[in-house]
């Protein structure tokens, strides 16, 4: 039972006593006679009005003293609970801690802790923006750094277009073989730099993203020859299952298309040989869900941190278990909206 009705439940019997103490005056008054009736209902209001004042003033008494050792600690001694404290009272005995007020006490705790959350609530601020700020300079750097590498690597990839595409003289087999292989490489370091970079952009908050209507089912439609041709020279299969009529979403078709182009290959590449990744799209309460189970463990790289924040920059979410992938993304609230 709560505190204020303890204490509305010890009014009415006082309620019940004033009026039946009205009554006898009256009858006392005029009639020179009380009825017995009202005579033993005032007995019986001001016996009941005394014992729940008195156990509901204990009671609230004694929850006062607790809460006020509790904030108060071992600065002083427990003050006396309930009937001892108030039988000292009644008898002119010395109460411990004169003119201390529990109630005092636990109200400097309670300022002390709204203080203290108060600071802390101003220091985790400062903290974001200091994170945000460290978040946004790092990013400059990177994209600095990525910029820079590129240019460079620019450099190295153009001779060697040239020398594979204009032949200058006979190469041998292994010399190509090299030649091939630096391209690769090169080609492979470009990309990973792009992606450096889009990642840099996003956190500096200079990638603006487009709000289209788009569906997700023509997205993964063209994605499909890709992601067919990737496995099958991975030696995987590719099982896709789009449930029908699903919800339109404002998205940047491009960038999202990217983002699911690097999560599936991903997939597709650490797949054993001879396994299968599944892509199940369903709808949503608000949203679409595409479950991808590929059989590979968890792995982190530059695509799937790419991949997990550009659908997060669409109000996504990207969850990551052994062999399986869970992208859920928002559609669009309002129909019509593009």
């Amino acid at each position: 039972m709560r505190v204020g009705q303890r204490l509305f439940l010890a009014v009415i019997p006082a309620v019940l006593g004033v009026v039946t103490v009205a009554g006898l005056a009256y009858w006392g008054q005029y009639a020179h006679a009380a009825p017995v009736m009202v005579v033993v209902t005032a007995a019986i209001a001001s016996v009941a009005s005394l014992a729940m004042a008195w156990l509901n003033t204990r009671y609230v008494a004694q929850r006062i003293e607790q809460l006020a050792s509790k904030v108060e600690g071992t600065r002083r001694p427990a003050p006396k609970a309930g009937i001892r404290a108030v039988a000292d009272a009644m008898t002119g005995r010395v109460i411990e801690n004169p003119g201390t007020d529990e109630l005092d006490a636990i109200e400097r705790v309670v300022d002390r802790h709204s203080s203290a959350l108060a600071e802390a609530e101003a220091g985790r601020a400062r903290a974001e923006q200091t994170a945000s700020a460290r978040i946004r300079e790092h990013g400059e750097l990177l994209g600095q750094v990525a910029a820079a590498v590129t240019h460079a690597l620019d450099e190295i990839r153009l001779p060697l277009h040239i020398l594979l595409e204009n032949r200058f003289g006979d190469l041998n087999e292994n010399q190509e073989e090299m030649l091939e292989s630096a391209r690769a490489a090169g080609e492979s370091t470009s990309a990973d730099l792009r992606r450096l970079t889009e990642l840099a952009d996003l956190d500096r908050g200079q990638l603006t993203l487009r709000r289209d209507r788009v569906h997700l089912a023509d997205i993964i439609q063209s994605l499909q020859p890709t992601l067919e041709s990737e496995a099958a020279r991975a030696g995987v299969r590719i099982e896709t299952d789009v449930a029908p009529a699903l919800p339109p979403m404002l998205a940047d078709r491009g960038r999202l298309q990217e983002a699911l182009a690097l999560a599936l290959s991903d997939c597709v590449r650490r797949t054993p040989s001879g396994g299968a990744v599944r892509i199940a799209v369903e709808g949503t309460t608000g949203g679409v869900r595409m479950d991808v189970t590929h059989g590979a463990p968890v792995a982190a790289d530059l695509g799937s941190a790419l991949a997990e924040r550009l659908v997060a920059a669409h109000g996504g979410k990207v969850e990551h278990s052994p062999g399986r992938i869970i992208i859920t993304l928002p559609v669009a609230r309002v129909a019509g909206t593009v």
